[in-house]
């Protein structure tokens, strides 16, 4: 049996990021792996893993601070070593598709060029679309010029940072599958291909291999090979046994917890202890006014009195609807017995990368607890799902919610900012101070969208200010 061909190599990758307060994180540590010849590799995780950072290393976009990324000598000698497709297109507003995608190709001649962009052009579904700019195509015929960009040059690797994300289902659907048309071409120059993805259907139509990486700091989890022939049937019982092995590992790795007796039961004692500061509220009703003085939060499930306890990292915002929390921890309600994480999307309806999220939430609100694969509701969870009242219920989504340090912390500084309002930017520099490692656009807006939900900041977008509401 002949030995796969490694185009690429990466030896004990670590990646440092200084924080605004000086401190050191580590990103990623100890990344060991192999890019073989004519392999489409996918990596996933958690937000934080590393993954975008990892695969900008491997591009050469920007330096490890140890250990090293190489590649293979390119055959022909000239070939480019790699290409890059990014998540917001990077397109040249003022330059058109064909120019665009000439950018990638400044060493050839001009004719050598043309004939490379009508062959990429006819190959992408373009055809017509020459001459025209960026802000006249659509966001998935963006994609295509940006994807167009990145192969007409026929690099050895092509790195692709989550593509599709920014696009409709329907388009992102699309796209795929004419990427794996493309992918499946016997005259294709492209080596490898190594996609940054956060959705299961896209990893599981694309890749021939799948990295999970944990967080904080981004290591490899696990490895999942997929033996399929393209294009994929998602019916079959081939495709659904690997789906059914990367939901388990990424449900394990998500919940952040090993399915261990021992532990349901200490976190069971560590979530009744907290449940004398609930019985106090639950006396009053939870008149709480959102005015009212709230005490900084204690996450007293970090706190121990060993000497060798580790203080647990503060957990970023889930980017999810809370609307869907609330169904979720009424759905949990009635149950008799407690459930796992794939009997209740089984029971939803719903794949687990749609559940997770709403899971996530949940919990980081305190509302259920996850030993294992196991969704248990607290007594806090089961208080809140047997409130009927819309208004004591709300108020109870306000406690929750201010709970939460990144919220409390941003909620103080609108509050003392009185009449004038806090600037976003401000706002969102704690973000980072805060969560480091996470995309603080997105937990500024999921932030907004959480304090909206219960009436808790209100955000004026013309001058960009956050406000406690009257």
């Amino acid at each position: 049996m002949s030995k796969k061909k490694i185009i690429l190599s990466v030896r004990s990758l670590c990646k440092d990021y200084r924080r605004p307060s000086g401190n050191m994180f580590t990103v990623l540590e100890g990344i060991h792996l192999d890019i073989y010849d004519g392999e489409f590799l996918a990596l996933v995780g958690l937000s934080g893993s590393g993954k975008s950072t990892l695969l900008r290393c491997m591009a050469g976009l920007i330096n490890p601070d140890r250990g090293t990324v190489s590649y293979a000598t390119p055959s022909p000698e000239n070939m480019q070593l790699s290409a890059f497709v990014f998540q917001n297109f990077a397109l040249f507003p003022w330059m058109s598709i064909r120019e665009n995608i000439a950018v990638s190709m400044p060493k050839l001649t001009r004719q050598e060029q043309d004939i490379r962009i009508d062959r990429i052009i006819q190959m992408v579904g373009l055809k017509g679309f020459e001459d025209a700019f960026p802000r006249e195509l659509s966001g998935g015929m963006r994609q295509r010029v940006s994807l167009a960009r990145a192969m007409v040059s026929d690099p050895m690797i092509m790195f692709m940072d989550e593509p599709f994300s920014a696009l409709d289902p329907l388009t992102s659907e699309s796209l795929r599958a004419e990427l794996v048309r493309l992918w499946a071409q016997p005259d294709r120059k492209i080596r490898s291909c190594v996609l940054v993805t956060h959705r299961f259907e896209e990893a599981l139509q694309l890749a021939d291999r799948i990295l999970i990486l944990s967080s904080n700091p981004g290591t490899i989890f696990r490895s999942i090979e997929i033996n399929l022939p393209r294009p994929r049937m998602p019916n079959s019982p081939e495709y659904k046994e690997i789906e059914e092995q990367l939901e388990k590992a990424f449900g394990q790795l998500h919940l952040d917890k090993v399915t261990d007796e021992n532990e349901f039961e200490n976190t069971t004692t560590d979530v009744q202890s907290r449940q004398k500061q609930i019985d106090n509220l639950n006396k009053n009703r939870m008149v709480i006014s959102t005015h009212d003085k709230v005490s900084e939060p204690e996450n007293k499930l970090t706190k121990n009195n060993s000497p060798t306890s580790k203080q647990r990292r503060i957990k970023p915002l889930i980017n999810t609807n809370l609307t869907l929390v609330e169904g979720l921890v009424s759905r949990l309600s009635t149950e008799v017995e407690t459930t796992d994480l794939y009997d209740l999307c089984e029971d939803m309806g719903q794949s687990v990368d749609q559940v997770l999220p709403a899971v996530a939430a949940a919990e980081t609100l305190g509302f259920i607890i996850t030993p294992g694969i196991r969704v248990v509701l607290t007594d806090e969870g089961r208080l809140f799902a047997s409130e009927h009242d819309a208004e004591v219920r709300g108020k109870m989504m306000r406690n929750a919610i201010l709970k939460l340090p990144v919220v409390y912390s941003i909620y103080e500084l609108v509050k003392n900012s009185g009449e004038s309002g806090l600037e976003a930017d401000i706002a969102i520099e704690q973000i980072v101070m805060m969560l480091p490692f996470e995309d603080h656009d997105v937990q500024f807006q999921t932030l907004l969208k959480w304090c909206r939900y219960a009436n808790l900041i209100v955000y004026d977008s013309d001058e960009e200010k956050l406000f406690i509401p009257d």
